[in-house]
Parts: C-alpha cells; sequence; structure tokens
C-alpha cells in the first residue's frame, strides 16, 4: 500500500512537472517567434530615413526661396543666407548616408550633394550677370534718351515708329532700326539755319554707334546669361528628380521592409500558432493521460483501501479475539501454575532422592519461566490494547537504578563478569513517574545484557539533563556481549522476535521483553535507542521525562525507591555464619553482598554499599588489612563508609579497634537486637527495616548438645533458612574436621589456630557447650602451652563431640522438606 501510494503522488507530480516542461518550451519558442512584433529596428531605422528625406526637402524648398530671393535682390546678404542654408542641407545629407544601407541611395545623395554645390555656384553667376544686366538696361536708357534728343533735332527714332522696340525680338528690332536710319538719310534739310548742327550730328552719331556696339556686346551677355539660367533649371530639375528618386527609393524600401516584415510577422505568426495547437494538443494528451493514469490509480487505492478497511476489521477482530485469547489463556494458566508451585513446594517439604529433588528443580524453573510469560503476554496485551495505566508517584531514579542493577548481578553471579555504575548526583531528585515500569525496561535492558555476554564487562551509565521542572534521564546500559548485525537490530524490537534464530536455542527467551519495554518507553514519553556491533558489544540507550515533585513521602510499597535500602559488605571465612548473615539481612530488607576473601572484591568494582562488616581473624587477611587497603584509597567504592569489626577474641577491649579506624565491635555470638543496635549507633534508621517477628509460641529447638535460639532469633520462623544455615553448618564441620586432623597431624599450630578460629562462632551461635572451651583451646594453643600428647587428646574428644553433634543435626534437618542428605 506504501509503495502504491509513492507511485500514486510519482504519477501527480511527474505529470505536473512535463506539464510545466510543455509550457515553459512552448513559452519559449511561441516568444521567440514574438519577438518579431516586440523588436522592430528595421522599421524603426525606416522612419528615421523618411523623417531625414522629408525634413530635406523642406530644406530644400527654402533654399530655394533664398535662392529665388537672392536673384530677384541681387543682394549679397541674401546669397550668403542662401549659401548657409545650401552648407546645413549638406551636412543633413552627410547624416542621412550613415542611414542609408543601399549604396545606389549612396550615390543618389552624393549626386544632390553635386548638384546643390553646382547650383550655387550658377545662382552665384545668375546673380552677377544679372548684376551686369542692370548696366546694360542704362545703356538702352542712354540710347532711348540719344533717340529723344535725336528726334529733336528732325531725326526719327525706332521709338517714333514703335512705341516698346525692347519687346521685339533681335531680327524685329534690327529691321526697325534698318528702316528708322534710311528714314532719317532721306529726310531733307532743315531750312534754319543752326551752328554746328553737323557737328552735334556727327558726336550723335558716334554716341549711338558705341552704344549700339555696347548693345550687342550686352544681347551676348543675355543670352549667356539665358543659358545660364536654362542651366540652373535644368540642374533644379535634375536635383527634384535626384531626390524624388531617393524618396522613391526610401518609399520603395520602407514598401519592401514592410512587406517582408508583414511576412515575417505573418510566418511567426503562424508558427506560434501551429507551436500553440501542438503544445494545447501535447497538453491535452499529457493530461488525458495522466487523468487516466492517477484516476485508474485513484480507483486502484479506493479499491485497496475498501479491502484495507475490511482487512483492519478483520484485524481488529483478530486482535480482540488474541487479547480475550490471552486474557483467557494467562488467566486460566495462572490457576494451574499456581498449583504445580504449591505442590512443588510440598513435594519439597517430604524426603526426597537426589534425583527427585532434580526434577522438582527444573519443575519450579519451568514453571516460574512459564509465570514470567504469562505476566509479559497479558503486559503486551494491554499495550496493544492501549489499555496498560502508567501511574505518577514520587520516587528517586538513582536508587530505582541502583537497585534494580544489584538485584540482576545477584542473579548472574555465577558470570564472571565486571559491573560498573555510573549515576549522575542530580538524579538523586525526587520525582513523579512509574518507577514499576521504568524497573521493568531496565531488568529486561540489563537482564540481556548479562544474558548475552559471556565475559568482559557490563557498564550502566545513568546521566541526568535538567529543564526547568523536567529531568531527561539517559540510562545507557553497554555490554562487550555478542553484539547484533545491523540489519538485524530493527527485528529485536518486534515481538517473539530475535536476531539471530540460534539465539533462542542457546540463550532462551521468547522474544517479547524488548518489545514491551519498547512499547513502555513510548508509553512514558521517552525513547529507547540501540548502538551495536557484532562480536564487540551492544548499547541501549533509554532516555526518559521525569518531573520534579518536593513530595517528600515514607517509603512504602505504593512510594518505592524514596529511601534506598540499607546495604552491607560483609567479609568472613565462615561460609555458615556468611549465609546466616545474608538470610538475616534480606529477611530485614538490608542487601547484602558477602566474599569469604577481600581478595575477592574488586577495586575497580561497582560495589555500593553503606557499611563493612568484617572478621578480624581470617587466613590471607586479616580484618585490620581489610580496613587499611579499603582507607589507602585505592578501591574505587569505598568512601568512608564506617568499618564495623566482627570477632570472637574476648582477650581485647572495643577501644583496640576503635583506636585504629573502626566504627563498631561486634562480639561473636551476637543477635538480631546487637545488630539493631549497632545500626542505630551509626544513625541508620531501623524503622525502615523489615523485620520477621518471631511466633508468639517461642521456639523450642534446643537439645543437650545444641540450642537453635540465637539462630532462630536471628531468622525468625523461616524454617527453610534455618535449615540451609544448618546445612551449611554441617558440610563446614566436616571439612574443618578434616582440616584440623591434617593440621594437628603435622603439628601446623598456625593452622590450627586458624581452623579453630573458624569453626568457632557458629559453635557459639548454636551454644555446642561441649565443644566451645576446646576450640578455644585450640584458637589460642602454642607449642609452649600444650604437648603434642594433649593435642591429640583434645581432638580426640573434640572429635567425638563434633561427631554426635553432626548426627543430631542431620536428625533434625531430616524432618525439613528442603533437606538433601
Amino acid at each position: 500500500m506504501k509503495e502504491s501510494k509513492n507511485r500514486f503522488t510519482f504519477k501527480i507530480f511527474f505529470s505536473y512537472l512535463l506539464l510545466v516542461i510543455l509550457s515553459l518550451v512552448a513559452g519559449y519558442f511561441i516568444y521567440s517567434e514574438f519577438r518579431v512584433f516586440l523588436f522592430n529596428d528595421v522599421a524603426e531605422e525606416t522612419d528615421l530615413k523618411l523623417l531625414k528625406t522629408g525634413s530635406l526637402v523642406t530644406e530644400l524648398y527654402e533654399a530655394e526661396s533664398l535662392s529665388k530671393l537672392a536673384l530677384q535682390n541681387k543682394a549679397q546678404a541674401n546669397f550668403n543666407a542662401y549659401a548657409a542654408k545650401i552648407d546645413t542641407i549638406l551636412v543633413e545629407i552627410d547624416t542621412l548616408k550613415q542611414v542609408a544601407i543601399d549604396q545606389h541611395q549612396h550615390s543618389l545623395l552624393d549626386s544632390v550633394q553635386l548638384l546643390l554645390r553646382q547650383k550655387v555656384a550658377n545662382s552665384n553667376e545668375l546673380r552677377n550677370l544679372k548684376v551686369k544686366n542692370e548696366a546694360n538696361s542704362s545703356i538702352d536708357k542712354a540710347l532711348k534718351e540719344l533717340g529723344k534728343m535725336e528726334s529733336s533735332f528732325g531725326k526719327l527714332t525706332a521709338y517714333d515708329i514703335h512705341p516698346n522696340p525692347e519687346s521685339l525680338s533681335s531680327y524685329e528690332r534690327k529691321v526697325l532700326d534698318d528702316w528708322v536710319s534710311y528714314l532719317n538719310k532721306n529726310i531733307p534739310a532743315d531750312s534754319s539755319d543752326i551752328p554746328d548742327s553737323e557737328k552735334i550730328d556727327s558726336i550723335l552719331n558716334a554716341s549711338k554707334g558705341l552704344l549700339v556696339q555696347a548693345k550687342k556686346r550686352d544681347a551676348k551677355t543675355q543670352r549667356f546669361l539665358a543659358q545660364k539660367e536654362i542651366q540652373i533649371n535644368k540642374n533644379d530639375l535634375e536635383l527634384s528628380e535626384q531626390l524624388q528618386t531617393i524618396i522613391a527609393a526610401f518609399e520603395q524600401e520602407v514598401i519592401l521592409n514592410s512587406y517582408n516584415q508583414s511576412i515575417i510577422k505573418q510566418s511567426a505568426l503562424r508558427k506560434s500558432i501551429r507551436l500553440a495547437g501542438v503544445a494545447a494538443g501535447l497538453g491535452f494528451l499529457v493530461v488525458a493521460l495522466f487523468t487516466f493514469l492517477i484516476n485508474r490509480d485513484f480507483w486502484r487505492v479506493q479499491t485497496y483501501r475498501q479491502k484495507l478497511e475490511k482487512e483492519k476489521k478483520f484485524s481488529e477482530s483478530l486482535l480482540k479475539s488474541r487479547e480475550q485469547l490471552i486474557s483467557t489463556v494467562s488467566h486460566d494458566l495462572r490457576t494451574p501454575l499456581n498449583t504445580i508451585n504449591g505442590y512443588t513446594e510440598l513435594m519439597e517439604s517430604t524426603p526426597l532422592s537426589e534425583k527427585q529433588r532434580h526434577y522438582l528443580k527444573n519443575v519450579r524453573s519451568s514453571s516460574e519461566y512459564v509465570g514470567d510469560l504469562v505476566n509479559d503476554l497479558l503486559d503486551f496485551s494491554k499495550l496493544e490494547a492501549g489499555k496498560l495505566k502508567i501511574e505518577k508517584v514520587p520516587f528517586i531514579t538513582s536508587h530505582l537504578v541502583q537497585e534494580t542493577t544489584e538485584s540482576l548481578q545477584t542473579v548472574y553471579h555465577t558470570k564472571n563478569i565486571k559491573l560498573y555504575i555510573e549515576i549522575d548526583p542530580q538524579l538523586n531528585e525526587t520525582v513523579l513517574g512509574d518507577p514499576f515500569r521504568i524497573r521493568q525496561i531496565l531488568t529486561n535492558l540489563i537482564g540481556n545484557a548479562f544474558k548475552f555476554t559471556e565475559e568482559g564487562s557490563i557498564q550502566i551509565r545513568a546521566k541526568a539533563v535538567v529543564k526547568e521542572k523536567i529531568i531527561s534521564a539517559q540510562i545507557e546500559v553497554i555490554d562487550t556481549g555478542i553484539g547484533i548485525a545491523k540489519d538485524k537490530q530493527r527485528l529485536i524490537f518486534k515481538e517473539f522476535t530475535q536476531a539471530e534464530d540460534s539465539t533462542e536455542k542457546k540463550f532462551g527467551g521468547y522474544g517479547l521483553g524488548l518489545t514491551i519495554s519498547k512499547k513502555l518507553t513510548e508509553l512514558l514519553g521517552g525513547t529507547l535507542d540501540l548502538k551495536s556491533e557484532v562480536g564487540k558489544g551492544s548499547t541501549f540507550r533509554l532516555v526518559l521525562p521525569l518531573e520534579i515533585t518536593n513530595a517528600v513521602e515514607t517509603a512504602s510499597e505504593a512510594t518505592p525507591y524514596l529511601v534506598p535500602k540499607v546495604r552491607m559488605l560483609i567479609i568472613d571465612d565462615d561460609s555458615s555464619l556468611l549465609r546466616m548473615l545474608k538470610e538475616l539481612l534480606e529477611s530485614m530488607g538490608v542487601t547484602a553482598h558477602i566474599f569469604s576473601n577481600f581478595l575477592q572484591v574488586e577495586k575497580d568494582s561497582h560495589l555500593a554499599y553503606d557499611l563493612v562488616l568484617t572478621d578480624i581473624q581470617m587466613p590471607q587477611i586479616t580484618g585490620f588489612e581489610v580496613l587499611k587497603r579499603l582507607q589507602g584509597g585505592r578501591y574505587k567504592h569505598y568512601k568512608d563508609q564506617p568499618v564495623i569489626a566482627m570477632t570472637g577474641r574476648k582477650d581485647l577491649e572495643a577501644d583496640a579497634y576503635t583506636s585504629l579506624g573502626f566504627a563498631q565491635v561486634l562480639q561473636k555470638p551476637f543477635s538480631k537486637g546487637e545488630l539493631l543496635g549497632m545500626f542505630k549507633l551509626l544513625g541508620i534508621e531501623t524503622e525502615n527495616l523489615r523485620v520477621d517477628e518471631i511466633p508468639a509460641k517461642e521456639v523450642n529447638a534446643s537439645t543437650e548438645m545444641y540450642s537453635l535460639k540465637i539462630i532462630h532469633s536471628f531468622l525468625g520462623d523461616n524454617s527453610e533458612a534455618v535449615s540451609e544455615v544448618l546445612e551449611t553448618f554441617v558440610a563446614d564441620t566436616e571439612l574443618n574436621m578434616r582440616l584440623l586432623s591434617e593440621t594437628i597431624a603435622t603439628r601446623e599450630y598456625a593452622q590450627i589456630n586458624h581452623v579453630a578460629h573458624r569453626m568457632l562462632p557458629m559453635f557459639r551461635q548454636l551454644s555446642v557447650t561441649s565443644c566451645i572451651p576446646i576450640l578455644e583451646e585450640l584458637e589460642l594453643t602454642v607449642p609452649e602451652n600444650k604437648t603434642p600428647h594433649q593435642l591429640d587428646s583434645d581432638f580426640v574428644v573434640l572429635k567425638q563431640y563434633t561427631a554426635k553433634l553432626v548426627t543430631a543435626l542431620q536428625a533434625k534437618l531430616a524432618t525439613s522438606p528442603t533437606y538433601n542428605s
């Protein structure tokens, strides 16, 4: 279902991504085609040419006006203005050349410039000719005046015949002039006598002759002037034609460019339409395809969902059935298990052979295993159903961790594994939580560490991170065991699963411990992580949030771990006394760490204890050496705890021990009351110690050979514990008597003293009055105060008494249901 959901999500994402890519590609191509519309530099350049050409035509018309004005007025200033205008037009033509791209247009513009320069020259020459023509007109006036003068002297003139001879053509004028000359020759002479008339006539004729010649020359000038005007007009015509050609070329260019642009735009538009159509078609196909695929997956998901809902309902019904089955089976299992345990205890109280006792031990072990399985199944079922309730009671985390670790170390004491405990002092704060469930988690983690570690060490590190009113307890369980492969680590938190198939066969277990621990951790709001490497060990890291509280309550069954248990380190070479003290202290709620030899105590061990109880006379290390070594600082677990001396010697006062550093002295044999009194002297709260009361009816267990009154004062009515102590005493006595026989035979007085010293405490506890005096003498005997014959004689008597004592105790033990002969 998860894979199908991922595919469904991927298809939706991929369809949108494909549509986006298609839109971007189509948009890019359409935009590249529409750039023709957006960026039309060619049209702008053509418009610029047209504007410049129009401006040039306008300026040419202005120059033409200035030219005509200069020719009419014949003023030099007007002609200068005309020349300046022409220069401006030439500059404009140069700028127009820069935007013209056609070589033909360049040549046309060059022609315009040449024509303009010729026109300026022609206009200048025409103006000069017209100025001269004005001079010729003055000659005409002079001739006219002379003609008038000639008429006054009786001579005819052209004006007498024609009113305006200037309007005649040259030929007509010539004919008119010849005709006038002929008439004047035939005019009769004047009768009046005027003096000098002939002379005047000759002067006038001469003047007229000169003027006529000037007139002829002027006619030539007029003809040249006419030619110049014709040339200028022709030049103007060519200039106009050139301009029209240029303008037509520019217009043709504009039309051609416009046409080309139109074609390009139409082509771009068609391409854009085709691209848009193709993109729309592809988009439609993509949408249709992925709509089909997504709808198909959606209907599949809907179908799967319906199937899952059915399966879920079926699974829920199965879970309910399983829960009901587990509850029923667990409940039904408890009753026969209780019956099995009860009958097993009853059978153990009857005389049994060693083989039968072995069978019963296996039955008890199996019933305990099934009982633990039933409890775990019930917890697992409650966790699965969400019915497990978490309590909040005050407790101290450090006490919980310490006690859980020590209790598990006692279970696995046969394994040669070093245990190290580091607890942050901040975990001594009182917090609210569920200590029962936290202990359950720690028991699983630390128990697995002991189970899967054959040799090496186990470290318990408990740290605290405090934030306001919350303590984050971080507890690490580090072992050097078999480790877990990386690909198997995710499996170990699954129910009924272990990392390897061979693990269950070799180490046992049913694969629920870590599952329950993980679920409990999550229920408590914490985390449980694992780091492991095959062959090097594993590290489980438990992190739990705990609320700090100011509540201080007396420790009780409802609020455990508020007050830690009293813990003692006991060192004595008498194993039966050690067994009795351990039974006594555990019945009082005191944790006892017992060692028959101080050399067994490791310097870097995690041992946690509140006081030390040590025998003084021991074979390898005496009690004085124990005190000296502890105070030497080489033992990390010793932090100035009080050390109590145990001794059976009567010749030394208490000051002899306390002056050397001992806190108290207990004289063997001592009673439970004396032990409690010692606790009170050391300031240990005895009210918190659980003391089993002796029944109101005093146990009458005294005989001539021994008395059990002191032992019962220690152990109460716990017959099983009493029997175990007596069994240990019988076995130790038989062993000690063999050792004493050997040492007396070899006359090793130091060993005789040691064996006798070791035997005395329990003989005194049992009030064996027949043997105590002999053992006291043997404890202090030296070659100077007892001869070998006396030594042998005392041993024979002691041997007779101990044989009777052992026989009597064996008869007593034979009535015990737990005795193994």
